[in-house]
């Protein structure tokens, strides 16, 4: 058995980046990789965890996490990238040692400037480590094991996921999350142009609006239209020391939980 501490769950297809996620030495992460492809066993055998299923991604992410809860419930985190990304072996050990060092419940890697980008405030910032924000895009979400048992339960509520990085921060009291802007990532792909979206009927306005109508008490969607990118707060280069990073994560996580309880803006 591995004692990595950190696990990726990823559905990949036949023109996966993944590969360079594992090209590099010494990670500190496992990998689960569930194949949707038409090449039977293309993939078997490269990754600690091998498995293949079509279907929508969040969807067949609910069935590997519950179907596999005591192995995946033995990492600390768990992070859930579409297959378009590109990211080193080493920025991908940073991204989850600065998530665990800043006890975050969940988080994503912020995107570099040659992205295709949906929500421009998620490009990588200079001198920034990390900033605390609103809601996590549902391409690469990072979930502490807490978060994970709190949130697993609205994967396969939205076939193509949308609508779920809105309501994550609602169901979470809107504390703990933020983009890594030290360890950025780069999509490779235009936003809807994966396999994914190609090979299924996936409609992400109609899951929204399931979403907003499974969550009334929580409106996720106000006035019908999704919420707004906030940056709450930054965690700048100069706090890169541990001891500062926590006190930094446990103070913003303080404010944003009174900010949820009392500002009409979240409710």
């Amino acid at each position: 058995m591995s004692n990595r501490q950190f696990l990726v769950v990823a559905r990949v297809g036949d023109y996966s980046l993944h590969p360079q996620w594992l090209a590099g030495a010494d990670r500190n992460f496992d990998v689960y990789l569930s194949y949707f492809g038409d090449s039977p066993e293309k993939y078997k055998g490269s990754t600690e965890f091998y498995e293949e299923a079509k279907g929508g991604k969040w969807p067949v992410i609910a069935e590997i996490v519950n179907k596999n809860a005591e192995l995946i419930g033995g990492y600390c985190a768990v992070w859930f990238p579409d297959d378009d990304l590109l990211m080193s072996t080493a920025s991908i050990n940073r991204m989850f040692n600065l998530f665990a060092g800043l006890d975050l419940a969940l988080g994503q890697p912020a995107l570099t400037l040659d992205s295709h980008v949906l929500y421009v405030g998620l490009i990588a910032q200079p001198l920034c480590v990390a900033r605390y924000v609103n809601f996590i895009e549902i391409m690469a979400p990072i979930f502490s094991k807490n978060c994970l048992d709190t949130l697993k339960h609205t994967f396969s509520q939205s076939p193509s996921g949308w609508g779920l990085d809105t309501l994550w921060p609602l169901l979470l009291g809107h504390g703990n999350m933020a983009v890594l802007d030290c360890t950025p990532m780069t999509h490779t792909r235009p936003m809807m142009g994966g396999e994914l979206y190609k090979n299924n009927v996936l409609s992400p306005k109609d899951d929204q609006k399931k979403i907003a109508d499974l969550y009334p008490h929580l409106a996720v969607l106000p006035n019908g239209k999704a919420r707004k990118l906030h940056i709450d707060a930054f965690v700048m280069a100069i706090t890169l020391s541990p001891i500062i990073a926590k006190l930094v994560s446990t103070v913003v996580r303080k404010i944003n939980r009174r900010k949820y309880k009392s500002s009409a803006r979240w409710h």
